[in-house]
């Protein structure tokens, strides 16, 4: 009986080539989309879960008090970890883990060659207990039995001593620390929040010797007994925390724990930390949502080209039914033909992923390995999906025409007017509403990527490149500078804390003694040259100091507009000269105040910032370099050069500051490319569904073309004859899309400080963009209709 049932399918479907293409490539082309979507959702859903105990592995993190504008951190003071491992008995075990340098790349001399480093961690020993290190060399109970030991990644092994064995041999780190290598351990898992390269023990700095209530900058993860009570761990933690700040400290608010398999996509909201690949789960929603979306816009072409094609196979139907066929029969026939043609798409939308693999990774930055397309969930998904195309796809077809009696079937007049062309008729109202929606996506996403790119930011990361030092000595920071601004491609060099939004120190800045809140500022060492370097927009005083005498403890202070506003001076020039409380030095001067720049990203409100001058002051770590030189490769071997021969034991490494800005909104420009291209296929796929109704259309009114032409209609008239029900759908689908489209995108801008607005013409452009798009599609088809000789349609009559 089946083998009859797929027979019977297969001339169906090879009988209709012109349904069975519409529907395959539609299918196929959203499948594809839909195939690679799951396989990134699957990776993204699966980051952290291959460690045995990730079930059990929490982050602590910190809510921050009002002084901290009640802010939520992924790092805390380095004195809880081990309070919580002694005191809360659910606490297996707990680790401390901090970027060497607070997140500055750090330079390694191996030997006689020089290495930039960023992922040189410190963690207690007990990080080898939490999470799963497969050592290839040492093991975890001996990797910190040594002192100043470290551990290394077998990437890292490779990268600073080839081949050879690396256990026992030396790296110098920053000129200051000499480690001993013992141990390797396997890459951690690509989708592991942790990522470090190199750890070595904590307790070997003063980062773990001291301990610090006041100082939230350290990851903390704990290893919790087996179905413990989160809320009580959290309630005891908090206790712990209050015993040591005071339960009204204005600073921290509250510890809470994070499980380690939420913190990839659930630490939008986190600041600071150390992972250098957090996702966000409205990313996944997202990009999900637009894969079913597509998907569906595919099954409704199935749906809509089936009940339309449905006239021609009625008689067909009804005389399978007059001969005894029953309903379960009808509907397994239905059924199997929506499966094998859903098959065939599936098939082809596989191998299209295969192809499209790089294109994909190009256009969304997500990475996509062939291997993934193979795993077990990624090969499940696409049996659940051709099940659910089946189900979805094949359901009004086959519960419509089964169910319609034989003589209505075989009745054309009362078929046509059925209600199947009515459900026709919301199916293309659907189509077309998603691709207004998602038209003015692509506009607002394309606007607001674009104010990002162009909005003056305060300061001017064009020709500037940064060069990382901080293995250099201070003697060596000088003679470099001064033989680069030697060089005729120079204009300015500053030594630097760090580039804007980079590893800055965060501060207090107090209007006076009794003011306990305080105001949170970001501040960067610096020198006099940072104006000129970063042509900041000086709008009072001066700026910080060429030279300050061995001696002098001042500090010297140049604030942005946003510091002098809470500080209460009337003007700007009020500020000059006076003396604020810093953190930095017990007296503080403020010699100039920049306008506001935005040093982080546009999704953030521009806060206090403060570049400053101290010999208390914090260590530079970069030197950035402002040039003007057509001829950029001489400019970059003669920095080589100069650290060659000033700074030899600092790697030559550097990162052009405009390409630093623009890594901040590099989701938000794949954002743009993804949600461009995949709205194109979205309508393309609404477009072949339409041109497939269109020419079932024009086939079921063929006489009724041919008698109108003999009557003198003229191609324009039979045009529009057939055409304007279509457009009239299409201005009912702007309608209805256009306030969902507007909520949605206003939604997605309220994540950004600095947005566009949307405005009035973008819903026109949608509209018109939308109505064009079915214009073509439609006239295209109706035109050759209406060119057809009318002889040929009416020689049967």
């Amino acid at each position: 009986m089946f083998k009859n049932y797929f027979k019977t399918a297969w001339r169906n479907i090879s009988a209709n080539k012109l349904f069975t293409s519409l529907n395959v490539i539609g299918l196929a082309i959203g499948l594809c989309i839909c195939i690679l979507l799951f396989t990134y959702v699957s990776y993204e859903l699966g980051f952290d879960r291959t460690y045995k105990n990730a079930n059990n592995i929490y982050r602590v993190n910190l809510q921050t008090g009002n002084a901290l504008e009640y802010k939520k951190f992924s790092t805390i003071p380095n004195a809880v970890a081990p309070a919580l491992a002694q005191s809360i008995p659910q606490v297996k075990s707990a680790t401390r883990l901090i970027k060497e340098g607070f997140g500055s790349p750090v330079s390694l001399k191996v030997d006689d060659k020089n290495f930039t480093e960023k992922g040189l961690f410190l963690a207690d020993a007990s990080v080898f207990q939490i999470f799963d290190f497969n050592f290839t060399e040492g093991n975890a109970q001996t990797a910190f039995t040594q002192p100043k030991s470290v551990v290394l990644s077998q990437s890292a092994k490779e990268r600073l001593f080839g081949n050879q064995s690396a256990i026992g041999k030396l790296i110098y780190v920053n000129s200051r620390d000499t480690l001993h290598v013992s141990g390797i351990y396997k890459d951690l898992p690509g989708n592991s929040s942790i990522n470090c390269d190199m750890i070595y023990n904590i307790m070997d700095s003063w980062m773990g010797k001291e301990p610090w209530w006041s100082n939230p900058s350290y990851e903390t993860y704990c290893l919790l007994q087996p179905n413990s009570n989160i809320a009580n761990v959290e309630r005891q933690a908090n206790e712990i925390l209050y015993k040591n700040v005071g339960a009204d400290t204005i600073y921290f608010k509250h510890l809470f724990f994070q499980p380690l398999t939420k913190i990839h996509l659930y630490s939008a909201d986190l600041r600071e930390g150390y992972a250098s690949n957090y996702g966000d789960i409205n990313n996944v929603k997202t990009l999900l949502f637009l894969s079913l979306l597509i998907l569906f816009i595919g099954c409704i072409n199935y749906m809509n080209l089936a009940t339309a094609h449905s006239q021609k196979r009625a008689k067909g139907i009804g005389v399978n039914k007059v001969l005894g066929a029953n309903i379960r029969q009808m509907l397994m026939l239905f059924y199997i033909e929506t499966a094998v043609l859903s098959l065939i798409a599936i098939a082809i939308g596989y191998m299209l992923a295969f192809v499209s693999i790089p294109f994909f990774q190009n256009i969304t930055g997500i990475r996509v390995s062939n291997s993934a397309l193979y795993s077990v969930p990624v090969l499940l998904s696409l049996f659940i999906t051709w099940l659910i195309v089946t189900i979805v796809a094949g359901s009004y077809p086959a519960f419509s025409l089964s169910h319609i009696s034989p003589i209505v079937l075989m009745n054309k007049t009362k078929l046509k007017n059925s209600f199947a062309g009515i459900i026709r008729k919301t199916l293309v109202t659907f189509q077309f509403a998603a691709s207004v929606i998602l038209i003015v996506a692509v506009v607002v996403i394309v606007q607001q990527t674009r104010f990002m790119e162009n909005k003056n930011l305060g300061y001017n990361p064009k020709g500037v490149v940064a060069l990382p030092i901080t293995s250099a000595q201070p003697g060596e920071i000088s003679s470099a500078i001064n033989d680069l601004k030697r060089l005729s491609g120079v204009e300015n060099v500053s030594a630097v804390q760090s580039i804007p939004g980079e590893t800055e120190s965060g501060k207090s800045v107090h209007k006076s003694s009794t003011d306990e809140t305080g105001f949170t500022v970001w501040t960067c060492h610096t020198d006099a040259s940072i104006i000129s370097t970063m042509q900041l927009q000086l709008l009072a005083g001066t700026t910080l100091p060429q030279t300050i005498a061995k001696g002098d403890t001042v500090c010297y202070a140049l604030i942005n507009e946003a510091v002098a506003k809470y500080l209460g001076f009337k003007t700007l020039q009020d500020a000059i000269g006076k003396n604020i409380i810093t953190e930095i030095a017990r007296k503080s001067v403020v010699t100039g105040v920049v306008k506001n720049f935005n040093y982080k990203s546009l999704k953030d409100e521009i806060g206090g910032y403060m570049y400053y001058e101290a010999n208390a002051g914090e260590d530079v770590g970069t030197l950035i370099v402002r040039y003007d030189t057509h001829n950029l490769p001489q400019l970059m071997q003669q920095l080589q050069n100069i650290f060659k021969n000033d700074l030899p034991n600092t790697a030559f490494d550097y990162e052009f500051l405009d390409t630093h800005v623009q890594n901040l909104y590099a989701s938000e420009n794949h954002a743009a490319n993804a949600a461009t291209v995949f709205s194109l296929l979205a309508i393309l796929i609404a477009c072949l569904g339409l041109f497939g109704l269109v020419s079932f259309t024009a086939e079921q009114r063929t006489k009724e073309i041919g008698i109108r032409k003999v009557l003198g209609a003229s191609v324009s008239g039979v045009t529009a004859l057939l055409v304007k029900d279509f457009l009239k759908l299409v201005i009912l689908a702007f309608i209805l899309a256009s306030p969902v489209a507007w909520w949605a995108m206003n939604k997605w801008l309220q994540s950004f400080a600095y947005r566009i607005n949307i405005s009035w013409w973008v819903f026109v452009v949608a509209g018109l963009c939308a109505l064009f798009i079915a214009l073509i599609t439609v006239s295209f088809q109706s035109i050759k209709a209406a060119l057809a000789n009318p002889v040929k349609s009416l020689r049967t009559e």
